[in-house]
C-alpha cells in the first residue's frame, strides 16, 4: 500500500513536471512566433537591420533553428548587402529542407551576389534536379554559366529559356554573348534569337544593336528620352549594362568597363540585373 502511494505521488510529480515543461514549451513557441512576425514586419517595412537583430536573437537560442527566422534573416542580410552571411543562412535552410527547390534558387542567387559563381551554378543545378520544370526558367543559371566560361551550357540554358519566355530581349542578348564568346560575332548575329514584343525601353534598340542594324547612340538616345519622360533611371541602367556587355563582346575593354561603371552607379540592390552589373565589374576588375 505504501509503495502504491509512493508510485502515485511519483506519477503526480511526473505529470506536474510534464505539464510545466509543456507550458514552458508553449510559451517559448509563442515567443518565437512573435519574434518571427516582428522580424517579418521589419523586413517588409524596409528595416532590414532590425529584422537581422530580432532573428539573430531568436537563432541564438539553444533549440533547433527556427526555419522561418533563417529565411527572414537571409533575405534581410541580402538587403544589407551582406551576401556571404546570407549564403550561410540559405545553406543551413537548404540542409534542413533538402527537398525544397526554392531554397536552392535562393542559395544560388546569394552565392552569385557573393561572387561564388561555381557555387551558384551548383545550387541552381540542385534546384533543377529537384524540379525539372524549373530548368528552363533558370535564366540566372545561364548568366552564371557565362561568367564561369561554360559557354555551351550558357547557350543551352538561354535556348531553353526561350521556350518559357519567348519575348525577352535580355534572353536573346545573353544567348548572343555566349555564342559570340565561343564562336564569334558573325555566328552570334546569325543565331540571334528574334523578339518582337518586348516593350521595355530601350530593349528594341538593344536588340537592333546586337543584331548589327542598330547603334550605341540609338540605345542611349532612347534611354535618355525615356528618363526625360519620367520613366526613372531604369532605362539608362539597362542601356549602360547592355552597352557594356556589347563592348565586351567586341573586345573593347575600356568602353565596357566605363559603361558597366555607369550602370552600377544606378544603385538598386534588389534588382538581380543590378547585381549582375556589380558582380561583372568586380570579376573583370580582378582579371576574371
Amino acid at each position: 500500500h505504501a509503495r502504491g502511494t509512493v508510485n502515485r505521488a511519483a506519477r503526480a510529480c511526473l505529470l506536474a513536471a510534464l505539464a510545466f515543461a509543456g507550458q514552458r514549451l508553449a510559451i517559448a513557441q509563442e515567443s518565437a512566433q512573435r519574434s518571427v512576425m516582428l522580424a517579418a514586419d521589419a523586413l517588409r517595412d524596409g528595416d532590414a537591420a532590425s529584422a537581422v537583430r530580432i532573428t539573430s536573437e531568436l537563432l541564438a537560442r539553444p533549440e533547433a533553428p527556427d526555419r522561418n527566422a533563417l529565411w527572414i534573416r537571409g533575405n534581410a542580410l541580402e538587403s544589407l548587402e551582406r551576401y556571404s552571411e546570407a549564403v550561410f543562412d540559405f545553406s543551413r535552410l537548404a540542409e534542413l529542407e533538402p527537398d525544397q527547390p526554392g531554397l536552392q534558387v535562393a542559395l544560388g542567387g546569394a552565392r552569385f551576389k557573393a561572387g561564388d559563381i561555381s557555387g551558384s551554378i551548383a545550387a541552381f543545378d540542385a534546384a533543377a534536379a529537384l524540379d525539372d520544370t524549373l530548368a528552363p526558367k533558370l535564366w540566372q543559371r545561364g548568366i552564371s554559366h557565362y561568367y564561369a566560361g561554360r559557354l555551351s551550357d550558357c547557350i543551352n540554358q538561354f535556348e531553353s529559356h526561350r521556350t518559357v519566355n519567348p519575348q525577352d530581349v535580355e534572353n536573346s542578348v545573353w544567348h548572343f554573348l555566349c555564342v559570340a564568346a565561343m564562336d564569334g560575332l558573325d555566328d552570334a548575329r546569325e543565331r540571334l534569337i528574334p523578339v518582337d514584343r518586348d516593350g521595355r525601353v530601350p530593349m528594341a534598340e538593344v536588340l537592333a544593336l546586337f543584331g548589327g542594324s542598330g547603334s550605341e547612340a540609338a540605345v542611349l538616345r532612347a534611354a535618355e528620352q525615356a528618363a526625360d519622360a519620367g520613366m526613372g533611371s531604369s532605362p539608362l541602367f539597362y542601356a549602360h549594362l547592355y552597352l557594356g556587355l556589347y563592348s565586351e563582346a567586341l573586345g573593347e575593354r575600356a568602353a565596357s568597363a566605363d559603361h558597366v561603371r555607369k550602370a552600377v552607379a544606378f544603385r538598386s540592390p534588389g534588382n538581380y540585373m543590378w547585381q549582375v552589373a556589380r558582380v561583372h565589374r568586380a570579376l573583370r576588375s580582378s582579371g576574371n
